[in-house]
């Protein structure tokens, strides 16, 4: 059986001799179970530890409380998760390149931000890469990405441009073969040589022929 505070079964703390009694033990139970309930009451005041177990109702409120002006009250529930927790991160380097690819990244995972001075561009400006591998894009996203984006940025800066990117992984097996042997040939005997003629023999012939007429000898 567990010991901890949210399961303890407070019973077990009674003496024998109340034990016994039917009398006690049954108020023992009902007040055990009052005990639990109150125990579990308890985990309610841990707000910001539990941020993983709250349900959206309350990520909103906590969103509200916490002053996330860039929350948006449509995106999916662990969207909400990741963009409360890094709020305090956001808001303490708000103005700079971390805010604005933190604040993005909880969208868009992936987001990358390019500051005027790496692309050759105007001064001020800078450009948003959006990692679309995961989440994809939509009209509502992209309206989404542009209004709050101001809220990271510092006044001097301006977006010149955003652009998406689209990761594909694939897998490539690649295999060796070390082979080593001995090729023997077998060619049948050819001789070598050997020459070849042919021709035409003609042939004729005379047949000459008596007819001889023996008789008997008749006395």
């Amino acid at each position: 059986m567990n010991n901890d505070l949210y399961s303890i079964d407070f019973i077990r703390s009674l003496p024998p001799p109340l034990k016994d009694d039917p009398n006690m033990l049954a108020l023992a139970k009902v007040i055990a179970e009052q005990l639990q309930i109150t125990a579990n009451q308890i985990k309610k005041n841990i707000i910001y530890a539990r941020i993983d177990e709250l349900d959206e109702e309350i990520l909103d409120i906590l969103a509200y409380d916490l002053h996330v002006d860039w929350y948006d009250y449509t995106y999916p529930i662990e969207v909400k998760r990741a963009t409360i927790k890094d709020s305090v991160k956001v808001h303490r380097k708000l103005g700079t390149k971390y805010a604005v690819e933190t604040a993005l990244g909880n969208v868009f995972p992936g987001t990358k931000v390019s500051e005027w001075f790496q692309y050759g561009g105007d001064p001020y400006m800078f450009k948003v890469n959006i990692g679309i591998t995961e989440t994809g894009v939509t009209v509502e996203k992209q309206a989404a990405v542009l209004e709050r984006v101001r809220f990271y940025k510092n006044l001097r800066s301006h977006l010149e441009a955003i652009s998406y990117k689209v990761e594909k992984k694939a897998v490539v097996n690649v295999a060796a073969v070390h082979s080593i042997g001995t090729r023997l040939a077998i060619c049948p005997y050819l001789a070598r040589g050997i020459e070849s003629g042919g021709g035409v023999t003609y042939g004729g012939f005379t047949k000459c022929a008596s007819t001889v007429e023996v008789y008997p000898n008749i006395g």
